[in-house]
């Protein structure tokens, strides 16, 4: 068989050129450490490759997310155990507060201590995160969950909402607490009352929390609401400023309560609760005073303290006083205990975190060592081949070299 001079070029040609893709190739792997380069060198081991990276991608940033949820637990537990220790200080001077020999002076030294920790406690309800967020508001972390009203009372802004973040593909774990559940919504010692203005008012009317100073008429009114309504002057003659008590179910007015003058710390008595009005009220004006089962920390404290201050030395206000220490305890315990089970509860959360985190790393280092079997080159055998390659592509150049000199006529 005669071979052409062009087809012996090609035929060097391509041997060379094989054998130099080859050797780069190889090049490549012991340069990069890998032994799949291309998905094309290994299908089956390049998809693999791809679910084994991506699991480790995931697993890095539920890392991340299990680090966020820890630091945010932790400065939650700490804060609650400040809490704790508030309470414990209030519980103290609630049970001084109720000494019988005690004066009305006595008492207000003790309410100022009392509003102290108020304000501090406030400032641990309005805790904020290391991102800036306040950790007791819910979902709307970006408003102090716990703000001040004219009347001194404070209200809360947030809502009920619990904050999740995954740590696992099928794990999540919640990273705090509403302030709704931990301070506000606590369950009272007996059936209880609130009192709001409504915040379209005009004016500045301003209504004190109150107190239920006869029982059993409170708990034939329980549960229904009162909507204090301030009429326009020229309902009463001679003309002033009056209001009249609705029932806020049916808006029947309460008997006796109608077109009532009104004076600045006008004293109210309605369904066994003592209430006083202030401000400087505008036509429409509405105060609510609504029913309720439980009763914030804030309420708590603002109505011991308002007690403390204004309780006069007499055998009625003696008695409401007496009572308002007795439910002051009571409604601080259940506070107190509130905080303990939601401390239990972090607990247990960190140690998923914690039993997650374990598991995580486990899995992991075995995707790790899978990875490093199927991509990672063996660099001996590797540099072996990459010599061989390389002796046997100088070979085709000096083969090349030589039969290109050859012509079919100097090879008859």
């Amino acid at each position: 068989m005669r071979i052409t001079t062009l087809q012996m070029h090609k035929t060097g040609l391509a041997n060379m050129l094989d054998n130099q893709q080859q050797l780069n190739k190889t090049q490549q792997q012991v340069a990069s450490g890998r032994r799949v380069l291309t998905p094309s060198d290994d299908p089956v081991a390049a998809t693999r490759i791809l679910q084994l990276e991506q699991d480790l991608a995931l697993r890095e940033q539920f890392e991340t997310n299990m680090t966020a949820a820890g630091n945010r637990l932790q400065l939650e537990e700490v804060t609650l155990g400040s809490i704790s220790d508030s309470y414990a200080r209030l519980k103290e001077l609630t049970v001084e507060a109720g000494g019988g020999t005690l004066t009305k002076s006595d008492r207000q030294a003790i309410a100022a201590e009392v509003e102290q920790i108020q304000q501090s406690l406030v400032g641990l309800f309005n805790s904020r995160d290391a991102n800036g967020e306040y950790m007791f508001a819910g979902f709307q972390g970006g408003e102090a969950p716990f703000q001040q009203v004219p009347n001194g009372r404070y209200e809360y802004q947030g809502d009920g909402g619990q904050r999740f973040l995954a740590i696992g593909t099928t794990t999540t774990v919640a990273t705090g607490d509403s302030g709704k559940d931990l301070f506000v919504d606590v369950t009272a010692v007996k059936n209880s009352f609130t009192t709001a203005v409504n915040p379209l008012n005009q004016g500045t009317t301003q209504i004190n929390p109150g107190f239920v100073i006869d029982e059993e008429a409170y708990g034939d009114f329980y549960p229904d609401d009162l909507v204090i309504t301030f009429n326009p002057e020229s309902a009463l003659l001679p003309e002033q400023a009056n209001f009249t008590v609705r029932r806020a179910s049916d808006g029947r007015p309460v008997e006796g309560l109608i077109n009532q003058p009104y004076a600045q710390g006008r004293e109210l008595e309605v369904a066994g609760m003592a209430l006083t009005l202030s401000g400087s009220p505008e036509s429409g004006d509405q105060v609510m005073v609504r029913s309720t089962p439980k009763q914030s920390v804030t309420d708590t404290l603002y109505r011991l303290a308002y007690g403390l201050n204004n309780l006069e030395d007499t055998p009625d206000d003696a008695n409401t006083l007496t009572t308002l220490i007795a439910d002051s305890l009571t409604n601080l315990d259940y506070a107190l205990a509130t905080v303990s089970r939601t401390q239990s509860q972090i607990g247990a959360r960190l140690n998923v975190v914690d039993n997650t985190r374990s598991l995580s790393a486990d899995i992991t280092l075995v995707n790790q060592q899978v990875l490093s079997e199927l991509q990672d080159v063996d660099l001996a055998e590797a540099v072996s081949r990459m010599s061989m390659q390389t002796t046997l592509l100088e070979a085709a150049q000096k083969s090349y070299t030589t039969i290109s000199q050859l012509s079919l006529f100097n090879s008859m």
